[in-house]
């Protein structure tokens, strides 16, 4: 009860929960289906039912966090530091804008503005999303990379030992990078770059939804 209470008591807290949930409801209607389950069977419209009222949730839980994302981003901008900050800043820079187009494809999807052609809008926000997860992928790579070759150098002397004390020393960018692994598909899926089941994004979104969760219960594991 605590950890809920806890994680209840923060606006990301909030949006981690109910993504969880949503993304479960996508990944059980989906095998229902996929057990000859008819689409139009009450267990499985109240499950895309939910879902889609979690979806709606989250998109006003973050209403107005775009600008204050990107707001962050230009503020956080070091110069000198660019190089080193490039990925995080691009990664900020493209969730930003995410939001903000998320926030144009709730307002259409509410009915407050009905003259907004919410499928052009929800592919900016599916592609603008691709982009932040893509810096975001980047980044960890770049940090394993540095990782391995800081290990190459010590006394490990093979690629299961090093993967061991990675996994032991690092695990923040393990969860980082799993989190960012997951989630690549859904953009992905979205925009038609790639075909995955409603069952696959259902379980990935889950997966990736546990994983955002955890620096969130244990501060250690942020990144």
């Amino acid at each position: 009860m605590d950890i809920i209470i806890k994680l209840n008591s923060q606006t990301v807290g909030k949006d981690k929960i109910a993504r969880l949930f949503q993304y479960s409801c996508r990944a059980l209607w989906a095998t229902k289906i996929a057990n000859h389950a008819s689409p139009t069977n009450d267990s499985v419209q109240l499950l895309k039912h939910i879902e889609s009222i979690l979806s709606s949730f989250r998109k006003l839980l973050r209403f107005g966090k775009g600008f204050e994302v990107l707001y962050g981003a230009v503020a956080s901008i070091e110069l000198k530091h660019i190089s080193q900050q490039l990925f995080i800043v691009l990664g900020k820079l493209s969730s930003g804008l995410f939001l903000l187009a998320d926030h144009v494809v709730w307002l259409s999807r509410s009915g407050v503005s009905k003259s907004v052609n919410t499928t052009k809008w929800l592919n900016r926000s599916n592609r603008f999303w691709l982009i932040s997860i893509l810096m975001n992928l980047c980044r960890d790579l770049q940090e394993l990379y540095r990782l391995f070759v800081y290990y190459s150098r010590s006394n490990i002397r093979n690629l299961q030992q090093a993967l061991s004390v990675i996994y032991q020393e690092n695990k923040p960018l393990l969860v980082d990078t799993v989190k960012n692994v997951c989630d690549v598909f859904i953009p992905l899926n979205g925009l038609g770059y790639v075909a995955v089941s409603n069952q696959t994004i259902g379980m990935l979104g889950a997966i990736s939804s546990i994983m955002g969760l955890l620096p969130l219960l244990y501060p250690r594991l942020k990144f």
